[in-house]
């Protein structure tokens, strides 16, 4: 198998957690080894040169070193799962792309450890589905931190799954790279990508942490995850994470817009649909700043006039435009 040779490392003395991690690891043969350490020169010790290490990382116990990870990630192939009772303790982690943050239970009781559990398994997945190769079709497709490509960031809440549908269908196969923070409540973006992945020629897909940026690719950010763009090596993916709400919402089009101006700048397409409230005003805000193309839909088409309106009155909107004309100023102002 691709992913023989993978080692768990626990690095934490909690017995409830060590337990509850070992609990999401049983009877899987895509794990080697599973070790549990307390302390970071032990963790180092017992990393695998020739395979993938993930390592589970307790920040209330051991400190976040950022200079021991790199170190570590220089000479081999590492994933690192941080977990805490506090997202702060993970908060002014620098990012590689190759980490992710899990909120741990103040308390470790049957129901708290299956959620603690579920959640860790499923990030583990999606760490080690990142090491099957890529075939040369996704290569080529695959955007590069310095590429021109430009990429798409849209952002949407009430009435926003109509508008985009109505976006999507009218855009050609060979689109680039669209990601998406569309308010829905948990478990239905996934639906509502699997069902425009059935009615459209382009790849849809909610997305997960580690999927590349590719043409051809929409992503849609997971409800109750907020996503964000992260250099992966040379490529650019996407980040999934668990925070703290923003405008009371996550996912949250501020985090997106904000990750696309850091990263892209100039490379960036901002586009903000109808929606309530005012997530995205101050994102797109800073794409526009860093050079970014902002479009925002006009009052006229909107189920609600929230979001796009927080955003013109911010001064973020370049191009306001009805519904009808944003997937021909997004293939336009993407060449």
């Amino acid at each position: 198998m691709l992913n023989n040779g993978t080692r768990v490392i626990i690095m934490a003395n909690q017995k409830d957690l060590v337990a509850a991690i070992k609990t999401g690891l049983e009877n899987r043969k895509d794990i080697e080894s599973v070790l549990t350490v307390t302390g970071l020169s032990s963790a180092e010790t017992k990393l695998n040169r020739n395979g993938v290490n993930i390592l589970f990382w307790d920040l209330d116990e051991i400190p976040a070193d950022h200079n021991v990870t790199k170190s570590m990630q220089r000479r081999c192939t590492l994933y690192t799962i941080y977990v805490s009772l506090s997202r702060g303790k993970y908060a002014h982690i620098p990012s590689s792309g190759n980490d992710i943050f899990l909120q741990k239970p103040a308390v470790f009781t049957s129901v708290t450890t299956w959620r603690f559990t579920t959640s860790s398994t499923e990030i583990l997945d999606t760490m080690l589905k990142r090491q099957r190769p890529p075939n040369m079709r996704e290569m080529v497709k695959m955007v590069g931190v310095n590429d021109r490509q430009k990429i798409v960031a849209i952002g949407s809440s009430t009435g926003g799954t109509n508008a985009l549908e109505d976006i999507i269908k009218k855009l050609p196969a060979d689109i680039p790279p669209i990601v998406i923070v569309q308010h829905m409540p948990s478990g239905f973006t996934k639906l509502f990508a699997e069902r425009l992945n059935s009615l459209y020629i382009h790849d849809i897909r909610e997305a997960h942490s580690g999927d590349f940026l590719m043409r051809g690719r929409i992503l849609i950010a997971p409800a109750d995850r907020h996503m964000r763009l992260v250099r992966q090596q040379d490529k650019l993916a996407v980040e999934c994470y668990v925070g703290q709400r923003i405008h009371g919402v996550m996912p949250a089009a501020d985090i997106l817009f904000e990750s696309v101006a850091g990263l892209i700048g100039a490379r960036g397409v901002g586009v903000i649909l109808t929606g309530m409230g005012n997530d995205g005003a101050k994102g797109l805000v800073h794409m526009k700043n860093a050079g970014s193309v902002t479009i925002g839909q006009d009052e006229a088409s909107c189920v609600v006039y929230g979001m796009p309106k927080a955003a013109k009155a911010l001064g973020a909107v370049a191009h306001e435009l009805p519904l009808d004309q944003i997937a021909d100023a997004i293939m336009l102002h993407s060449r």
